[in-house]
């Protein structure tokens, strides 16, 4: 055997084995996103909801949770300077908004809390239909 392949079968097929072996047993990995360590995120990213009432429910969140204050969003009239901009935002995508709005980050509080799964989906379906590209 020569000493490269020991090397990597000590270190690069060691760490391979624990992370396959993790995820047999349903286990956590090094890769788990960081955040509010109580906060459920809701199963699997759902696409973008084309639901109208989802879509409203969104809205009204955005609003009543006073997202706007923070936040600029043309279709909910929002011209918040604090947080990113979201109209012509091409980093956001709906598992980033779920994400953020559940475990929030920096000056962004979490709503995890408050919020079910269903309405933090709602507000990220809502952000991302309506934002200007």
């Amino acid at each position: 055997m020569s000493r490269g392949f020991v090397g990597a079968a000590k270190y690069g097929f060691g760490a391979l084995g624990v992370a396959v072996a993790l995820a047999a047993m349903g286990g956590s990995s090094i890769a788990q996103p960081k955040g509010n360590p109580g906060a459920v995120l809701p199963v699997g990213p759902p696409p973008v909801a084309a639901d109208p009432a989802v879509i409203d429910k969104g809205r009204d969140i955005f609003t009543n949770y006073g997202c706007g204050s923070c936040h600029s969003l043309g279709d909910a009239g929002a011209t918040g300077h604090v947080g990113p901009a979201f109209d012509g935002n091409s980093g956001l995508s709906q598992d980033f908004i779920v994400d953020r709005v559940t475990n929030g980050q920096g000056m962004m509080p979490s709503f995890g809390g408050q919020l079910s799964g269903d309405e933090i989906n709602a507000v990220a379906s809502y952000i991302m239909k309506v934002k200007a590209n």
